[in-house]
């Protein structure tokens, strides 16, 4: 006999009850992008960044009008490669990425121990993934309509919406094979990024008909990236008919994709049979040797110097341990000295100045080397240290404040340095410049551009709680600057709001200091003492509110009932009762 338990639904009804397949995936998806609204590094770089670019970029190419017939304005054929720029931004780096995060974190594991179907969890954040795409497009597309006279013809609407779901298909695939085949989450960042970045550039996303050598024009049409590109430029083409379906180019995007989804599925296969290996073998016991207490070296208390040393030692083990910051900040500027004036016509291009174009990006790109790394990299690791708990416990020892931030800051210095000799050697095998006369102003001019990074940086930190708001802030801010502040582009010309805009930060001055330094007319010892004024200024502002805003923890952990709150300078003292 069956017994139905008091006020308790029978199972027939509990299961109509429950949502299906369908439902399950709505909500999976409905809760990727609630995690995803609460991370804003993840809202900044997949939607916001691909439409500041967008924003920059039209003003930097001025959005001329090309036909004066038809009312064409340059901005049609910058929007695609947007467009396509934030799809691939979300479904491809930012799902592989919290992809592999949820797996280095334990966060998929249990989620597979629930009755969900894994194919709903990995849908979830495919949806997800394909709303911020599409969100970041739509924005695009609004923004291009309403105030820089971009047109979308209506016979490719239908075209627009096909490509993006073909496209966010096969770079969420894509991205989620990368997400399984690589061990860390920092690793994850660095390969996506260092895949994304480099193809978007030999793709024509961020510059219209680039002027590049042919196999690298060859290798940009084996990826998906150009094929995306080139669909979504067709279609918004007001010169050509049809509805817009390029079967070709989406052949290519189908193609990978399904490329990629095999390759997921069976390393996912792979993942649960390693899992239950694991699991069958988890009982056996390990009998491990006890090490013996090792005598203290040292009970002297160490000098000030000695302990600024350990910090930079510190900093730099941390550095080579985490591959997207060794990417962003070393590997990442190389990379884009030989990639920029390849697409531009080549290093060995003579500027108006008599320059070559080669040396112009080597300066720029070391100077914007040294802001990923003391901007963004350095306060990013500080602020992941006080959110963990480790500035809390350091400030319980004798290391005061000071040893710490100099140390810090240092750390920084000596990873710029390497990037810049990392790119000096670069330019001078590729493209064979004269010896710089101001190479000493150079290297000086770095030293006090990566300086006055470090503070500024370490001065956001103190203003903001985590680490990912950190970063937010801090590569929300530094690459918009870089595109208006002669970083990324040679002489270009902005509307006076935003040339007045780059002259304010301190990003423009230290690029334009670089240059003048390798400049071949150089005059003088290459010191652009003006530039330098305005980063010892920005310094010095930046050095004052550290001084008053660090602390070992955050203000709300710091001001709980019963707590003291230990302020830069001072070391937090434990009590013995």
């Amino acid at each position: 006999m069956t017994t139905v338990e008091a006020g308790r639904p029978p199972r027939a009804a509990r299961d109509a009850a429950r949502p299906g397949e369908a439902g399950l995936l709505w909500r999976q998806t409905r809760h990727e992008l609630v995690t995803l609204s609460r991370i804003p590094i993840t809202l900044i770089l997949s939607i916001g960044l691909p439409l500041v670019f967008f924003v920059i970029l039209s003003a930097l190419v001025g959005n001329s009008v090309v036909d004066e017939r038809t009312g064409v304005r340059l901005v049609q054929y910058l929007a695609p490669g947007m467009a396509s720029f934030g799809v691939v931004m979300a479904t491809f780096s930012f799902l592989a990425v919290g992809l592999s995060e949820a797996r280095s974190t334990g966060v998929l594991k249990r989620q597979s121990g629930t009755p969900v179907p894994r194919w709903v969890l990995i849908g979830g954040r495919m949806g997800a993934a394909l709303v911020l795409g599409l969100t970041a497009t739509a924005l695009i597309l609004a923004a291009g309509l309403l105030f820089y006279g971009l047109q979308v013809p209506t016979r490719s609407v239908a075209a627009i919406v096909v490509t993006l779901l073909f496209a966010s298909a096969c770079f969420s695939a894509l991205g989620l094979a990368l997400a399984v085949a690589l061990p860390s989450m920092q690793m994850t960042l660095a390969v996506t990024n260092g895949i994304v970045i480099p193809l978007a550039f030999i793709s024509d996303m961020f510059m219209i008909g680039g002027r590049m050598p042919d196999w690298l024009s060859t290798i940009g049409w084996l990826f998906p990236l150009r094929h995306l590109t080139a669909v979504f430029r067709d279609a918004l083409n007001p010169y050509l008919s049809g509805a817009g379906f390029e079967l070709d180019h989406l052949a290519v995007l189908a193609l990978w994709g399904l490329a990629g989804a095999v390759a997921a599925t069976l390393l996912l296969r792979r993942d649960r049979d390693r899992a239950g290996a694991a699991a069958t073998g988890s009982g056996r016991a390990h009998v491990h040797g006890r090490a013996a207490d090792a005598a203290p070296v040292n009970t002297a208390a160490p000098s000030t110097f000695s302990l600024v040393l350990g910090q930079v030692r510190h900093t730099q083990s941390i550095l080579w341990r985490d591959w997207s910051a060794v990417f962003f900040a070393v590997a990442f500027p190389v990379l884009l000295v030989a990639i920029i004036p390849s697409v531009n016509g080549g290093g060995d291009v003579r500027l108006s100045n008599g320059q070559l174009l080669g040396t112009f990006y080597a300066a720029t790109m070391a100077v914007y080397g040294a802001a990923v790394t003391a901007y963004v990299n350095m306060p990013q690791g500080l602020a992941e240290d006080r959110e963990r708990g480790v500035l809390k416990r350091t400030g319980a020892t004798p290391l005061p404040a000071v040893a710490l931030l100099v140390g810090r800051v240092v750390g920084a210095l000596a990873v710029a340095l390497l990037t810049a000799f990392d790119i000096a050697l670069l330019a001078a095998i590729a493209y064979r410049p004269a010896y710089p006369r101001g190479l000493p102003a150079a290297v000086l001019t770095l030293v006090v551009a990566t300086v006055c990074f470090a503070v500024l940086g370490l001065a956001v930190m103190s203003f903001v709680r985590s680490a990912q708001a950190a970063v937010g802030v801090t590569l929300g801010t530094l690459l918009p600057l870089a595109f208006i502040s002669d970083i990324f582009v040679v002489g270009a010309s902005f509307p006076p709001v935003i040339e007045a805009i780059s002259w304010f930060f301190p990003l423009r001055h230290a690029a334009s200091a670089m240059t003048q330094a390798v400049a071949p007319d150089l005059t003088g010892s290459g010191l652009a003492l003006d530039h330098l004024a305005v980063l010892l200024a920005w310094t010095v502002v930046g050095a004052v509110v550290v001084a008053l805003r660090f602390r070992w923890e955050t203000s709300e952990a710091a001001t709980r009932p019963g707590r003291r709150r230990p302020v830069a300078g001072q070391t937090a003292r434990t009590s013995s009762r």
